[in-house]
């Protein structure tokens, strides 16, 4: 267990049957649960690959018994200033309090710092700000819930200050400033290596609910305006542009008025359809990037800060159980949803990742929403 931290039930009960935990097999499935429901046990959770439904549990992880030491090059390789970004959670202790390490990969615990971070294949910059900010937020969230737990079966007080606090960190990870400090915005917090550690703080702080740009926002970084933008990414830009916007931009953009004639003629009861595929013919005839729609926007002196809005991703939170999320929907549920969709037929079936040609199709063959609707899900 100390290499890979898994472990059997089978196992767990064998060990129970020792002479020392004689009294609490008449318990073993509820003290199991219980572990499961403290964290301190975790279920490996596996999917059937084609009926997508959960295979029965067969393995459990245990971090806090994985104590072999991460001795291969990853964070040198992997975790490079060019593409990654980092925080601290720091303890006010000496050490991290002692209920987290049940919760947590032991080997990687060291002093009272946890170090988070997170990695973009290519670039930094590509890295979406509602991803890292969410990511954050879980884990600050855990641990909070773990430290206020921690302290009511110790019988302290339970205190309305957390026990930690979080550091932002520069680019080459050296330099940690408080985020009480970055929140205030009254300094410059520039480190010694002459990096704006404020840039960093945005990313892993993003307002979820946000709908224009802060102030100071410079646009996108020079990666993502080098990037071609994702289908589902045009479509966020068709369905918060208006219809003239959409066809001014094209032009611009080098395409000729008679192709937009011949799209709108295509599709004449459908103008969501047309700014989308009008978007898309762009970018599969033309090769347009994000810096391509930048410069479009800015020669009909439009704020490039559209761009911004349309690579946010929305958070999402679901008051429905996990278990009922991860089964496939019966016939009945789609045939219910399918009468809610409306007009979003289309924004769904991309948002779902069916392809172009295929969403054509079923907007050509049936002029019944419900059905089309049916059909993409």
């Amino acid at each position: 267990m100390s290499e890979n931290g898994m472990i059997q039930k089978v196992d767990l009960y064998q060990i129970w049957e020792q002479e020392e935990f004689r009294q609490i097999l008449p318990f073993k499935e509820y003290i199991f649960d219980m572990l499961i429901h403290l964290d301190i046990v975790s279920e490996q959770r596996r999917y059937d690959t084609k009926t997508g439904s959960r295979l029965p549990i067969e393995n459990f992880f245990v971090p806090c018994m994985l104590t072999q030491r991460n001795d291969t090059d990853f964070l040198t390789q992997e975790c490079t200033p060019e593409r990654t970004l980092s925080l601290a959670f720091v303890f006010k202790g000496t050490i991290i309090p002692p209920a987290l390490p049940n919760r947590l990969i032991c080997a990687c615990l060291k002093g009272n710092k946890i170090l988070l971070y997170l990695v973009h294949k290519r670039s930094k910059g590509l890295i979406v700000p509602e991803i890292a900010t969410s990511v954050r937020e879980c884990l600050h969230l855990t641990l909070e819930r773990i430290s206020e737990f921690y302290q009511s079966t110790v019988h302290e007080k339970v205190i309305s200050q957390l026990p930690f606090h979080t550091d932002y960190s520069c680019s080459r990870f050296i330099c940690y400033f408080p985020e009480e400090r970055l929140a205030l915005k009254t300094d410059e917090c520039v480190c010694n290596h002459g990096d704006d550690i404020t840039l960093n703080w945005k990313v892993w702080n993003q307002k979820q609910k946000q709908k224009q740009c802060d102030p100071d926002c410079t646009g996108l970084s020079e990666d993502a305006l080098s990037q071609i933008p994702s289908n589902t990414e045009l479509l966020r830009l068709s369905v918060n542009c208006a219809t003239r916007m959409i066809h001014d931009l094209a032009l611009h953009l080098d395409m000729e008025e008679s192709e937009w004639s011949d799209m709108v003629e295509n599709y004449p009861r459908n103008t969501q359809m047309v700014k989308f595929l009008t978007l898309i013919d762009l970018k599969e005839n033309n090769g347009i990037r994000f810096g391509d729609l930048a410069k479009g926007l800015i020669e009909m002196k439009i704020t490039t800060h559209t761009l911004c809005m349309m690579r946010r991703r929305k958070q999402v939170i679901s008051s429905i159980q996990d278990d009922i999320l991860d089964s496939i929907p019966t016939d009945e549920i789609l045939d219910n949803i399918s009468t809610q969709i409306g007009k979003m037929v289309f924004q769904l079936g991309i948002e779902l990742g069916l392809s172009i040609a295929d969403l054509e199709n079923i907007d050509k063959c049936n002029c019944d929403l419900t059905a089309q609707s049916k059909e993409v899900l």
